[in-house]
């Protein structure tokens, strides 16, 4: 306990203060009872000496012992290694400790030191009964030695980037706060990250965990990014997150009142946003750059022609643009003369090459359309207008070539010269065209750089009715070299998210992709928490659009194999929201989802020691859904009981989730637990007065939020008015069971 710097001695010192009964004078004179001593010294001894690599626990006494644990870490990654390493040291054995974050008290003085030496990377363990305190002190010395045994961490900000940035897009689409926050700072951290790109990866974070509301209301972080050329993930994040909050509501209303609505919460306000489109041909997106243009005072008839040309395949799409063409802009058009220059330099902004180089073709033989045309040639997809574009360079007229500047002249005298080797491509124009480039290796190693700066462009819409398009993506990807194939591994969130996140609905073309995905993760074998979520987010996809019995057989089989390669503790939860979901849905073959369920109850039977109570409830449930009681046979009762304090709660419960029949099994289960309480479900997906009741009244509210909608979340937390919201890591029953029995709990101990 000598040389403890300053900077530490601080926030110690805080946190060995009542209400503590260990206090820092005792611990320093070393006064305290030595078994007290014990638990601690040793700890604040390690992250000392290891500068804070490692992370401590230290525990709050109270007269007879520890009574409960904070855990914290400095670095992001040795915070998640910290929860994964808890969960399974202790986990639901003995405490109520599940892995997720401590949502710290600032009027409380422990907490508010512990947040301001370590940040949002605290938890907090509490036992389940008096008993498990020795046995929670035990487990703790056994991690302690374990950590002392383990190397010096490296800095880890030496982690390739790239990994760094594909877990953060894992994290978003798990809807894993924690973590995605954690390697928001790990990147900036790395020295790879300056100041604008801190601010798009912070847009990503708000657009990727679905708060639209809360972007479109950062007016600060907007403005700080709205006169920067935006890359086309940013421009797809901030307009798409703008338009659904302002415009979305009203888009069926006049045509006039839409514009209205438009102009004074966005074009007032963010103008400078609609600058460059960069090819982007989200809905939303393209709705949002037609009001922009319709109501300005002198429109861009020509950049209103590329907005409706790019809009895709969807008739009431493109029903109502005609509609607000025909009221917006019948005015204008009599009004409007063209400036083809400017036009054509808007379309090059906008990433339409096309329609530059046409523009350009029609100022000829201005020198401002050659140099035009030299910048559009390379990036042309229409074979004809590129070798009408090429033409027209080859006989540029002598005076003219005088006249162009220097880069111009090095853009034409690669045209002219001898055939070029060939270029890696900077952009596809879609998934098959990208897939098909990774298969040749033609990107030279920037694969997954170009699908980032791609995806945003695409709309899914030319992708739900094109079956044929689909199936030669599947095809691609499965017969891809092992070269490949690591490309195609790494663009698993990209994946995810445009084939199961864009869709409103699952799509029965996407079967196919769905499948594959998850036979993806069965091939590479161990797989983080996130991407267990988001096979359990692929399999509800590919059962939500009714697969046929050889995909569904060929799925479970490789969702036996993830389980397989992923036995441990913590996926129990995960093992059984995936039998739940097999349950939910029909089964093609009930052999094989029989074999799965088996096969989540091998698990259990293998950590039954610390299997909770809610758990073993849903496997009841499951069993009788399975027509297999006889499975659980055998199984012994969990080794932890609810409290009687708890059985007592009177209050009201609220559970919201989309996924219905899961929600009402959580409901059964804690019925059967808590008698005395009354228990309320919701899957609004707007803000009804219903939810907003529910949440301004509710004791206990469970938001399932991997099972939500954005308009119906801002709701919650508005109405919850600052008080807590229980956010389960999955969306079946045993997860959304322990999270109101660990709110309860939460709310008696204060």
């Amino acid at each position: 306990m000598q040389g403890i710097p300053t900077p530490e001695r601080a926030w110690l010192e805080h946190f060995f203060a009542a209400p503590n009964a260990l206090r820092w004078e005792a611990l320093v004179n070393r006064s305290a009872a030595p078994a007290w001593l014990a638990q601690v010294t040793p700890w604040i001894d390690l992250f000392i000496q290891r500068q804070g690599q490692v992370p401590i626990v230290l525990p709050m006494f109270d007269e007879h012992g520890p009574c409960m644990w904070y855990a914290a870490a400095v670095d992001p990654h040795v915070a998640v290694a910290l929860g994964e390493e808890l969960n399974g040291f202790i986990g639901p054995s003995y405490s109520d400790f599940r892995g997720h974050p401590h949502p710290i008290d600032l009027n409380d003085p422990i907490e508010a030191a512990l947040h301001a030496r370590f940040g949002p990377h605290v938890y907090r363990i509490m036992p389940q009964h008096e008993s498990a305190r020795a046995n929670m002190t035990r487990a703790l010395s056994l991690y302690l030695g374990l950590l002392r045994r383990r190397p010096a961490i490296q800095d880890r900000t030496q982690q390739p980037f790239g990994k760094l940035r594909a877990d953060f897009d894992r994290a978003l689409l798990a809807g894993n706060e924690l973590v995605a926050s954690q390697l928001l700072e790990a990147m900036c951290a790395s020295g790879r990250v300056n100041a604008e790109q801190r601010k798009f990866l912070e847009i990503r974070w708000f657009a990727g965990l679905g708060r639209q509301q809360e972007l479109a209301h950062n007016a600060t972080l907007l403005k700080a990014v709205m006169d920067l050329s935006l890359p086309p993930q940013t421009i797809a994040d901030l307009v798409d997150a703008l338009y659904v909050t302002f415009v979305a509501g009203v888009e069926e209303q006049a045509p006039r009142e839409v514009a209205a609505v438009f102009q004074r919460h966005i074009g007032q306000h963010f103008g400078a946003l609609f600058k460059e489109r960069k090819g982007v041909r989200q809905p939303n997106v393209l709705k949002a750059f037609f009001l922009y243009e319709a109501t300005r005072e002198v429109p861009n008839p020509s950049r209103i022609q590329q907005i409706e040309a790019a809009y895709p395949d969807d008739p009431q799409g493109r029903r109502l643009f005609q509609h607000w063409a025909e009221q917006l802009l019948r005015a204008a058009k009599t009004q409007v003369v063209e400036d083809r220059a400017a036009a054509a330099s808007q379309a090059i902004a906008d990433d339409d090459y096309e329609t530059a180089a046409q523009l350009y073709l029609q100022m000829l033989p201005e020198l401002a359309a050659y140099s035009g045309l030299l910048r559009c040639v390379g990036e042309l997809d229409d074979p004809v207008l590129t070798a009408q574009v090429r033409e027209v360079l080859g006989a540029i007229p002598a005076p003219i070539v005088e006249q162009l500047g220097t880069r111009d002249r090095k853009r034409l005298a690669g045209l002219q010269g001898p055939a070029p080797s060939p270029v890696a491509p900077t952009s596809a124009p879609g998934w098959l065209e990208w897939a098909q480039d990774v298969a040749s290796h033609r990107y030279a190693g920037k694969d997954i750089l170009v699908l980032m700066d791609a995806v945003a462009r695409w709309p899914i819409e030319d992708y739900v009715h094109e079956a044929t398009k689909c199936a030669d993506l599947v095809s691609v990807v499965g017969n891809a070299d092992s070269k490949a194939s690591m490309v195609f591994r790494d663009a698993f969130p990209q994946f995810v998210d445009f084939f199961v996140n864009r869709p409103p609905s699952p799509v029965r073309g996407f079967i196919p992709l769905y499948a594959m995905l998850i036979k993806m993760v069965a091939w590479n074998g161990g797989a983080s928490a996130d991407e267990l979520e988001l096979v359990a987010a692929l399999l509800l996809s590919m059962s939500g659009a009714v697969p046929d019995k050889t995909t569904y057989v060929d799925t479970l089989d490789d969702l036996g194999e993830i389980l397989n390669a992923n036995r441990a503790a913590t996926n129990i939860d995960w093992a059984i929201n995936v039998a739940e979901l097999l349950a939910i849905y029909p089964a093609p073959d009930q052999e094989a989802r029989l074999r799965f369920f088996a096969a989540a109850l091998d698990l259990v039977r293998a950590n039954s020691h610390r299997i909770s109570v809610a758990q073993r409830r849903v496997l009841q449930l499951l069993a009788q859904d399975y027509q297999c009681e006889d499975l659980l046979a055998g199984l012994p009762e969990p080794t932890t009981a609810v409290e009687t304090q708890l059985a007592a709660f009177t209050g009201l419960i609220a559970i919201y989730s989309l996924t219905e029949p899961a929600a009402q099994r959580a409901r059964d289960v804690l019925r059967s637990l808590l008698p005395h309480a009354h228990i309320e479900l919701s899957a609004d997906t707007v803000a009804t007065d219903r939810l907003r009741h529910l949440s301004s009244k509710a004791d206990v509210f469970v938001f399932a939020w991997r099972s939500s909608k954005h308009q119906a979340y801002f709701c919650v937390k508005e109405y919850r008015a600052g008080r807590p919201l229980s956010m389960p890591p999955g969306k079946g029953a045993a997860s959304i069971v322990q999270a109101a029995l660990a709110a309860i709990e939460e709310a008696r101990l204060h």
